[in-house]
């Protein structure tokens, strides 16, 4: 198992952070939900522990930044720069606009 720990300046205010993070959350689920056995929420939204076969991930954000600490199987540490890459794009990504009539 390998120690996996990023921390990246969203620099959005708290309401869009918290946006952009449930987002991120839903498409990463929707995308690698086969490799997600479990995600819970904290009951504010601020938080989600992403777990499945051999690996543990919290994610999180604050005022300031998004955070991402677990257990990870060593050979996922390889992929560490594509994981933080693939966040980068989530926080810089402008929210989707609301459908009309939705």
């Amino acid at each position: 198992m390998a120690r996996l720990d990023m921390k990246l300046e969203h620099g959005q205010s708290v309401d869009v952070a918290q946006a952009k993070f449930e987002a991120s959350v839903a498409e990463a689920v929707e995308r690698y939900g086969s490799w997600i056995a479990r995600l819970d929420w904290s009951d504010d939204r601020h938080c989600a522990t992403a777990t499945g076969t051999g690996y543990e991930v919290r994610l999180w954000y604050d005022e300031r930044f998004v955070h991402v600490q677990g257990q990870v199987p060593l050979a996922w540490k390889l992929f560490e720069g594509a994981i933080r890459s693939r966040i980068r794009k989530a926080i810089d990504r402008p929210l989707a606009s609301p459908k009309a009539g939705a």
